[in-house]
């Protein structure tokens, strides 16, 4: 006959007396009682049953022998158990008989009734045997398999946590690298010569590689963007940040200079419209404000600033670090670079406060009061803060074990061809929106 897996169940129970020990019986699952038996179901009659299941490979011959076995139990068990109930409930106390008969009465069913279920878990012992040595060997195999995994996952977690450890100090060492002060630079035509800083030859201060960078971003905008840099100067780079790392050293440097000086313009961008609408509404008198209740006794007063995100903005590719968890991509936050902007339906441009007659932007706010008591609240920041929580580029990853808390800048990470035009489409979606403000309040700029 075939073998077939096939779910076996251990349910154990306390009978009505503590003079036997607690029944137990294994059960087929999808087995039913055949007809005739005093109960379909006889675990729906176990109070304080504990059911564990494990799959087990069986024959139908053993699974007939494993129920009829487990039937016999159980319905041995039960005529006990009725007959132990039947004898206490003719010493019912309207009975006159002293505390000692009832006392010996009972020791004396509670015996007969120990008797007759070991009599019953002896008939039962065989099967019961079988069937634990068969799931002995069950749960041993699963075990070993556990351990295999765990061991597994250890060793790919070690390998995973030693790529992140070269890769933390490669990281480091291009920071240090860009950090360090020892060079200098001339213009030359439309070439910046990049060359190891000489107190004997040279009058200017010593820069470091970031400020460099900086130096060759502003001057691309002057048409000049060849940079050529003296073999001493590469050395002294690849000294700190590692043999043969120079050009992409310098490519990501020079990448995370343009994405960081890009989003500070679209940062300064927002400031500055806001500013500009704001105070241009105040010297028009206010035209066109109302004020916005958020259902108690606190309200604001300004105009509603309704904000279009593009249908097409797609946030810049970033490839995150390997880190040395198993499946570390679902953990990072990323802000308003996660996909499409977050809906703003109660941003509100607002002009007064402290200093008076300052710009704010108020959007509307869930505070919890206590526990899981919420209200809501109008929440008032500068143009400086929105601008720079709306465009924050921190990458962070919460994970299980070390690190805890792991940050990034996605600037120094992103392509200046994607990060760029993203961050430049979320700041042209505020202004606008602004610009809109005054234009629909007829407030001349």
């Amino acid at each position: 006959m075939s073998e077939q897996h096939r779910a076996v169940a251990k349910y154990t129970w306390h009978g009505p007396s503590s003079a036997a020990p607690e029944c137990l019986v294994y059960w087929v699952e999808g087995e039913l009682m055949p007809d005739g038996a005093r109960r379909q179901e006889p675990w729906r009659s176990f109070g304080d049953r504990t059911a564990h299941s494990v799959q087990v490979m069986v024959t139908p011959g053993e699974v007939d022998i494993w129920r009829d076995a487990a039937v016999a139990y159980i319905a041995e068990t039960e005529a006990a158990a009725d007959e132990l109930w039947q004898a206490m409930a003719r010493w019912a106390p309207r009975r006159r008989l002293t505390r000692a008969r009832r006392a010996r009465r009972r020791r004396s069913a509670e015996e007969a009734y120990a008797a007759r279920m070991a009599a019953a878990a002896a008939a039962y012992r065989p099967v019961l045997e079988q069937i634990e040595a068969r799931t002995a060997i069950v749960r041993e195999e699963e075990r070993v398999a556990r351990e295999r995994a765990a061991a597994r996952e250890k060793a790919d977690r070690a390998v995973r946590y030693a790529v992140f450890q070269e890769w933390s100090k490669r990281r480091a060492a291009a920071v240090q690298a860009a950090d360090l002060r020892l060079l200098a630079w001339e213009f030359d035509a439309d070439v910046l010569r990049v060359m190891v800083h000489d107190i004997a030859s040279h009058t200017q201060s010593p820069l470091t590689a970031r400020e460099l960078a900086k130096v060759l971003v502003v001057l691309h905008g002057r048409r000049c963007g060849r940079v050529a840099w003296e073999p001493a100067a590469r050395r002294r780079v690849e000294e700190t940040a590692g043999a043969g790392t120079f050009p992409t050293w310098w490519r990501d440097l020079l990448c995370a200079t343009v994405n960081a000086r890009a989003r500070h313009a679209a940062e300064q961008e927002i400031v500055a419209t806001a500013e500009r609408v704001g105070g241009a509404l105040l010297a028009a008198g206010n035209p066109g404000m109302e004020t916005y209740s958020a259902g108690s006794s606190e309200s604001v007063t300004g105009w509603p600033v309704v904000l279009d995100w593009p249908e097409d903005l797609l946030p810049p590719t970033v490839t995150p670090p390997p880190l040395p968890w198993a499946n570390p991509a679902d953990r990072w936050r990323l802000r308003s670079y996660n996909g499409r902007p977050s809906v703003r339906r109660t941003l509100t441009l607002t002009v007064g406060g402290w200093p008076p007659d300052s710009v704010r932007f108020a959007e509307l706010g869930t505070e919890i009061v206590y526990h899981s008591f919420t209200r809501q609240r109008w929440r008032t920041v500068t143009p400086a803060l929105f601008a720079r929580v709306l465009l924050d580029d921190e990458m962070t990853h919460r994970g299980p074990g070390y690190p805890k808390e792991f940050t990034l800048r996605i600037a120094e990470h992103a392509d200046p061809r994607q990060f760029v035009p993203f961050v430049t489409a979320l700041a042209g979606t505020v202004t606008t929106a602004l610009l809109d403000v005054a234009c629909r309040n007829d407030t001349p700029l």
